[in-house]
């Protein structure tokens, strides 16, 4: 397929904020990155950004904030329709080709444009269905309580707002086979590609000579949704077989706290690690001397995490279902079908052992993900959105 070039076309992205570290937004900045190759204008459109953090990261984009608070607190949604408002008047000021939305509220930020503009294309980069609406998991993952409450309250309602949006996307991207199937459950439509999410090989690729050691580690946002309470407590039940093993847990978020009194009333506080935030390349070497990765997530869209883990030559145990299904093989880890504590735990325990057995196995793990390139996995994406910003005949 011939690329097409980008030259002279702004393409405006669209994401919530530039706050939290996460793989969605690593994503968008690395679509900004390719978008800019093939010759185009890039902006972002966002609530908030941390300059601090980001600003290296921004130095090539055209950066439009309308400071406003993130789109988890209730001042936000208050004031939903000035927000809408400043949005509306920073895209008109920019004029775009193309609208590239991602993560909600991003793509109601596009689709309500588009309402007064109909004639400016949308795609949206849909990581999952907008998850607030119409995931369970993710709405009894809220905190604090009123969140849920609130949330459990007006789910019909936006749901069903939600999929009439949905009419203003042009072309909807999934990112994995998994979340084109939910797009085609939830919003009635078949996904028109799908743009996997992919790893810095030069950061994550295991480097020469690491010895593994007894450690397992897990990387998340500490909620709910990620189920790390239930991956303390498979390592619980695993240390009565292995004591020597110690669990590195990496993140930040609302359960921190409550999972560090858990690991305290299992009697594993001195064996469990909390890192909190750690930059890639501490990351990057604490995977690679990992023996285990675990992903406690139950129909996660995708899951950047363990195949980063998967890169350094470190086997990931996972829940079958959700992305993971998409990458991770008997060559590189295990699925589970069980939600039991103690069945996770003895497969786990089988697993330790076979690799005990058979050193060769972690240096053919990191194979499973070279196929997981930026340019690769997000040259449909690419080509969708110079189809809308170039139409046929320019």
């Amino acid at each position: 397929m011939t690329e097409r070039s980008l030259q002279g076309k702004r393409v405006l992205l669209l994401f919530p904020h530039l706050v939290i570290a996460g793989g969605a937004l690593n994503y968008v900045l690395k679509l900004a990155e390719l978008l800019r190759r093939r010759g185009a204008t890039v902006g972002l459109l966002t609530l908030r950004v941390d300059a601090g953090r980001y600003g290296a990261a921004l130095a090539d984009l055209e950066v439009l904030t309308v400071e406003g608070p993130l789109s988890s607190s209730l001042f936000y949604w208050l004031l939903l329709p000035y927000w809408q408002w400043r949005f509306h008047r920073h895209i008109d000021a920019w004029r775009p080709h193309v609208l590239v939305p991602q993560v909600f509220p991003a793509n109601w930020w596009a689709w309500l444009y588009k309402r007064r503009q109909p004639q400016l294309p949308v795609v949206w980069m849909c990581q999952e269905p907008s998850a607030f609406i119409h995931s369970r998991n993710w709405i009894e993952a809220l905190r604090p309580p009123w969140k849920r409450w609130l949330a459990e309250m007006l789910s019909p309602v936006l749901a069903r707002l939600d999929v009439r949006l949905s009419r203003y996307s042009d072309k909807i991207v999934g990112n994995s086979r998994f979340t084109a199937g939910m797009i085609e459950r939830v919003y009635g439509r078949a996904a028109d590609a799908v743009a996997y999410p992919a790893i810095d090989f030069k950061l994550f690729f295991s480097a020469e000579g690491v010895v593994k050691e007894d450690l397992i580690v897990t990387v998340a946002k500490l909620s709910r949704f990620k189920r790390v309470d239930f991956l303390l407590r498979v390592f619980a039940r695993l240390l009565r077989q292995q004591p020597a093993l110690s669990y590195h847990i990496v993140g930040r978020g609302e359960e921190e706290d409550s999972l560090r009194r858990l690991a305290a009333e299992l009697r594993i506080a001195e064996r469990v690690v909390f890192h909190g935030a750690l930059d890639n390349e501490q990351l990057a070497a604490l995977q690679r001397r990992a023996k285990l990765f675990l992903h406690g997530s139950i129909e996660e869209p995708f899951g950047m995490a363990p195949l980063e883990a998967i890169a350094c030559n470190t086997p990931v145990v996972a829940h079958r279902s959700g992305g993971p299904l998409e990458f991770v093989n008997p060559s590189c880890g295990r699925l589970i079908d069980s939600l039991e504590v103690d069945c996770w735990a003895e497969e786990i325990a089988a697993f330790l052992k076979q690799l005990a057995a058979e050193p060769g196995y972690f240096a053919g793990v990191s194979a499973n993900a070279r196929a997981f390139s930026w340019e690769a996995t997000l040259s449909p994406l690419l080509q969708l959105i110079a189809e809308a910003a170039v139409p046929a005949g320019d």
